[in-house]
């Protein structure tokens, strides 16, 4: 073993360590890694995730210091290692180590914008090539259609001749093309994931990769002490003084959208609030131990039917460790998040019941639901990483008579010998079910209730049965339909986005029969949500719809019916 190789697996093994001599040993091997090389991409690679997790969870300053200067060293130690290697760090996020993926175009859009320079198609390995010709053919113009015609010039030569001499990368060309057709959003935006272009995207510079992800932090909290597990079940922390959440400057919000955005990217993922984000709903948590959670809610225009949705990133000591999702319905909150595999072996317990924490400081939910993906259900990496039992462990329990059947083996099996890990095949049917954590108040049969796709079939057969399937006239007729049961007016004053709101509501209120009869206090507040859905915040539409006692009852009784 190469000297560079063994001092990164030395430190890997004790990063996670917290006592004097895991520090003194620490600061040794940093001291020796400075000048030693690391040529081989695996051993490369893990003393990047080491490194990583020790800039969240440093010691003191002292091993921080020395943990930055490590990595603020990594991409003059890309540069030097032999080619071979760094094709070995390709989609790695390493800081000037190449990536590629089919981004959407909102991240495709954001990554030619703020690296101009370091994003490309990767046309090696683009093989939608006939799809990409009758792509083209339909954006440009008319006059222009004959190159793309069978002995044309061809979309190759039609990108060079189309810049007219501008100097710009044809990923520019094909967004400014696409953005310039004045098609519909949702219309461009599938468009363009249809192409499945392949962008190439080196990061480089500050906050341009996972090396150098950092955000400065208010203040640095250190763990000479150790790693700490949640001080509280979590249902006491949740039922207790809940943290103060404060709405993001609108320069704080953009840089935190930049970095959840980042943090995907070189994930080589995407998440829809993180593409459509709202800066004006960047909601902000700063936690104990140097944690602090961004909440962001979605664009208008952009957000979920009927459900609330924010999206998450959490920072340790200013470092991307984890992202997820929450998406609320009269009191069920389904909830995912993923840890990054470099800060696994941290504060995950903790970072949960915070993230939790913050939910409920959002929504108030009663219920808490984790879908069967997230425990491993198709989810290769959620079973490697024990899932399930992260959230059992939480509180979170299955309902499913055969998951529980299997959990209660499990748990004999491991009640005889400490020892014993459950095989994959059996973490596969712990994730054949949900998960719940329930409180105060909470559904006492969460497994059967009303749930947003529910909604969505009711509505689909409402525009079979009363409109024939024209899902324009049921749109339209709803509409009216609802101002007049409703008493809403002309809707002066409301916004654009607050109108289109109402009217995507209404073909819900269309399940209602008699509304017109509703109680006047009921139909202002069913016509304030339906407006607050296109408000500047959905924190306003969420809290709306979870009081809205009488529209829920009326829903289930249609579902159930």
């Amino acid at each position: 073993m190469t000297p560079g190789r063994d001092l990164a697996d030395r430190l890997a093994a004790v990063a996670s360590r917290y006592t004097p001599d895991a520090r003194k040993a620490k600061l040794e091997l940093l001291a020796r890694l400075e000048t030693a090389r690391v040529g081989q991409a695996a051993a490369f690679l893990r003393l990047h995730e080491a490194l990583c997790f020790l800039q969240a969870y440093p010691d003191d300053a002292e091993v921080l210091a020395r943990v930055d200067r490590a990595l603020a060293a990594f991409p003059a130690r890309v540069t030097r290692l032999g080619a071979p290697a760094r094709r070995r760090l390709h989609d790695a996020g390493v800081a000037d180590a190449t990536l590629d993926y089919p981004f959407a175009f909102p991240m495709a859009r954001w990554l030619a914008r703020r690296f101009p320079r370091d994003a490309e198609v990767a046309w090696g390995r683009f093989e939608e090539v006939d799809r990409l010709d009758e792509t083209l053919s339909l954006l440009a113009s008319p006059a222009e259609g004959d190159a793309f015609s069978e002995g044309g010039m061809g979309w190759r030569r039609w990108l060079r001749v189309a810049k007219g001499g501008r100097r710009m990368t044809d990923l520019a060309l094909l967004l400014e093309l696409f953005e310039r057709a004045r098609l519909p959003t949702e219309t461009r935006d599938w468009l363009w994931e249809n192409l499945r272009l392949p962008i190439l995207w080196t990061p480089r510079g500050p906050g341009a990769s996972r090396t150098l992800a950092r955000l400065p932090p208010a203040r640095v909290f250190f763990h000479a002490d150790g790693l700490r597990r949640p001080p509280a079940p979590l249902t006491r922390a949740l039922a207790g003084p809940l943290p103060v959440l404060r709405p993001a400057p609108r320069a704080l919000a953009e840089t935190l959208i930049d970095a959840a955005r980042v943090a995907m990217a070189t994930r080589q993922r995407e998440l829809h609030a993180f593409s459509y984000p709202n800066p004006d709903d960047v909601l902000v948590m700063d936690g104990d131990r140097g944690l602090r959670l961004a909440f962001f809610g979605i664009a208008p225009g952009f957000r979920l039917p009927l459900e609330s949705y924010y999206a998450f990133l959490a920072l340790k000591n200013g470092v991307p460790v984890s992202y997820g999702a929450g998406w609320e319905l009269f009191g069920t909150l389904d909830f995912a998040i993923n840890i990054f595999a470099s800060f696994r072996q941290g504060e995950s317990a903790l970072l949960a019941t915070e993230i939790l924490r913050g939910y409920r400081r959002i929504f108030g939910m009663r219920t808490i639901v984790v879908d069967r993906y997230q425990l491993g259900h198709e989810s290769t990496e959620a079973l490697r990483s024990g899932s399930f039992y992260f959230y059992h462990r939480l509180g979170f329990r299955p309902r499913d008579p055969a998951v529980l059947r299997v959990l209660a083996g499990e748990e004999a099996s491991l009640a005889a010998d400490r020892s014993y890990r459950s095989p994959v095949p059996v973490l596969k049917r712990l994730a054949g079910g949900e998960v719940y954590l329930t409180l105060p108040g909470a559904d006492p049969e969460p497994e059967h209730r009303l749930r947003a796709t529910d909604v969505a079939g009711l509505v689909a057969g409402l525009v079979a049965r009363e409109f024939g399937g024209d899902r324009v006239a049921a749109a339209r007729e709803s509409a009216a339909r609802a101002r007049r049961a409703l008493g809403v007016g002309r809707a002066r004053g409301w916004s654009r986005e607050e109108r289109r709101a109402f009217e995507q509501l209404s073909l819900v209120a269309a399940l209602i029969p008699a509304l017109a009869r509703w109680p006047a206090a009921d139909k202002r507040a069913l016509a304030g949500l339906m407006r607050a859905k296109g408000g500047p915040s959905e924190l306003a539409y969420a809290r709306r719809l979870d009081r809205h006692r009488r529209l829920r009852l009326r829903l289930e009784a249609r579902a159930r019916g």
